[in-house]
């Protein structure tokens, strides 16, 4: 129980430590832009090449997964995560830095993927427990990230040192995990060919899909672009709009604790259906918000009503193809892989054309479409353990 307990906490802070290098790149977005000369459009780019490399690499790391075993590929990916981490800020260059941002972006989507699904591997009588518990620790680091690399910018701090800084971080915890006992893999975890190809030929499976990447895609849009938004519309300080992200986060941790209870009590449709509902609701309106009590009061309603749609989509696909659980985890999670690549770089290319303000709206006719399909939807049996 005891080393049980040792190899889960180091899996909770793995969440933690990877959940700050996805959300520094929001308030050192302008500062990166800056380097390497980019437009706000072009801009967009840099989370079409994180996410196009996640998309991409959780494929792989999934069936790698299977051949070697779970440990393998994640101590690999670790250390191939680690490695982009330092080359990123040392891209003479944008297409270089590019290619760096594919890595990171892709070796984190393996990282990310196989961590899930191992915290629920070591701690199997309470594996629901484990995996939320996790998305708390993800919580903890999405807020400590952000306002870290704030003060750092605030404080005439080079963007480069944050990523190096995580890079040692990361480089100690490659070391630990290389030492870590893991249990083998399951059979039932793995990625099925067959179940692969009965679910790519379920409409309705496909349609679930769309939601990830609908949801996924204005989620990373919203936070992405949060802070280069409220600098250049709202004039906030680098460590101001920090704030803002974590403000965010803070509030989809909170979010999603609740909507874990509530999930004991109501389907999972009918909480998508709220939250989407509500998540349009308040996307719009933080577009006219010009107070900063407001805008901080909005930003905080954005995170609980965007908080448990990802979780929640993902257990409604789940529980829709039981037989094939892996598989559609995996899927799902590359849909949304693919709606972080394309959705955040359309609201870049709105701001770019049009203005600021009617970019960060624009999420709320996705949640409109998340809402409307759930409602076609008809409750199915859950797993609620």
């Amino acid at each position: 129980m005891q080393h049980r307990n040792a190899v889960t906490n180091l899996l909770f802070i793995i969440i933690a430590f990877f959940a700050m290098v996805l959300t520094i790149m929001s308030p050192l977005l302008t500062e990166i832009s800056k380097t390497f000369s980019l437009t706000l459009a072009q801009t967009g780019i840099i989370f079409t090449a994180n996410f196009l490399g996640f998309t991409v690499f959780l494929i792989i790391g999934g069936i790698l997964a299977d051949l070697w075993g779970k440990k393998k590929v994640l101590a690999i990916s670790l250390a191939g995560f680690t490695l982009s981490l330092v080359l990123f800020p040392l891209a003479p260059n944008f297409p270089l830095a590019f290619i760096a941002i594919i890595l990171f972006g892709g070796f984190g989507g393996i990282v990310e993927g196989t961590i899930n699904s191992l915290i629920a591997e070591v701690n199997p009588e309470r594996s629901i427990f484990y995996v939320n518990l996790a998305q708390v620790f993800f919580g903890l680091g999405a807020i400590v990230g952000p306002i870290s690399a704030g003060v750092l910018v605030s404080n005439g701090f080079p963007w480069q040192l944050c990523y190096y800084i995580l890079a040692g971080a990361f480089l100690l915890i490659t070391i630990a995990f290389c030492y870590a006992k893991l249990p083998p893999l399951k059979q039932s975890d793995k990625i099925s060919w067959n179940g692969f190809t009965k679910l790519i030929s379920d409409p309705k499976f496909l349609v679930i899909g769309l939601c990830m990447v609908l949801y996924t895609g204005s989620e990373v849009g919203g936070w992405g672009w949060m802070a280069t938004f409220c600098k250049q519309n709202l004039k906030f300080t680098a460590t101001k709009s920090s704030i803002t992200v974590a403000v965010f986060w803070g509030a989809m941790s909170i979010g999603r604790l609740i909507c874990g209870r509530l999930a004991l009590r109501f389907s999972t449709r009918k909480i998508v259906i709220v939250l989407a509902s509500l998540a349009t609701i308040v996307t719009v309106l933080s577009g006219f918000m010009q107070n900063e009590m407001a805008i901080f009061l909005m930003i905080t309603a954005m995170g609980l009503a965007y908080s448990s749609q990802w979780p929640m989509i993902l257990s409604y696909g789940s529980n829709y193809h039981p037989e094939n659980s892996g598989t559609v985890y995996a899927l799902l999670i590359g849909f949304g892989g693919f709606g972080g690549a394309i959705i955040p770089l359309v609201m870049g290319l709105i701001a770019a054309n049009l203005n600021n303000r009617i970019a960060m709206i624009s999420p709320a006719i996705c949640f409109v479409m998340i809402a409307v399909i759930f409602m076609r939807f008809k409750n199915i049996p859950e797993n609620k353990i």
